[in-house]
C-alpha cells in the first residue's frame, strides 16, 4: 500500500489472521497477569492487613509479637543492623478472624439492662 492509497483516518487494515493472532496473544498475556497477581498477592504486608481489617499498623505488630496472628519473618542485612519485615498469608489472616472473632446480637453497642435515659430533655428537637 503506497501514501496515496492510504485511508483517511490513517489506519493499516490488518489481516484477518494476524488480528487473531494477537487477540489470542493478548488473551495469554491477561491471565498470565491475573495468575501472577493472585500469586503475589496470597503475602500480604503489614500495612496491606491493616488496611485490610481497619486497623492501625501498630496493632497488627502487636498482634504479630504476640503470637495471636501467624508472621513469617523476612530478614535481610541493611546497612550495620539487620531489618525484620513479616509477610501475612491470607488464610493466617482467615483463620485469625476466624478463632479471634464473635458473633453479636442485634445491637452490639447496647449492654443488657442498659438504662436509657427516659426523662431526658430534647433541647435540640
Amino acid at each position: 500500500m503506497t501514501v496515496r492509497e492510504m485511508p483517511e483516518n490513517n489506519e493499516i487494515p490488518a489481516a484477518p489472521d494476524v488480528a487473531e493472532t494477537l487477540h489470542r496473544i493478548e488473551q495469554h498475556l491477561a491471565a498470565l497477569r491475573r495468575i501472577q497477581e493472585a500469586a503475589s498477592r496470597d503475602w500480604l504486608t503489614i500495612q496491606d492487613v491493616a488496611d485490610g481489617l481497619q486497623i492501625s499498623r501498630t496493632t497488627v505488630e502487636r498482634l504479630i509479637h504476640s503470637g495471636r496472628l501467624q508472621a513469617a519473618e523476612i530478614k535481610s542485612a541493611n546497612g550495620t543492623g539487620q531489618r525484620v519485615r513479616f509477610r501475612i498469608r491470607r488464610e493466617w489472616i482467615e483463620r485469625f478472624l476466624l478463632t479471634n472473632t464473635r458473633s453479636r446480637g442485634k445491637d452490639p453497642l447496647r449492654k443488657p439492662g442498659y438504662r436509657t435515659n427516659k426523662g431526658a430533655v430534647d433541647f435540640i428537637g
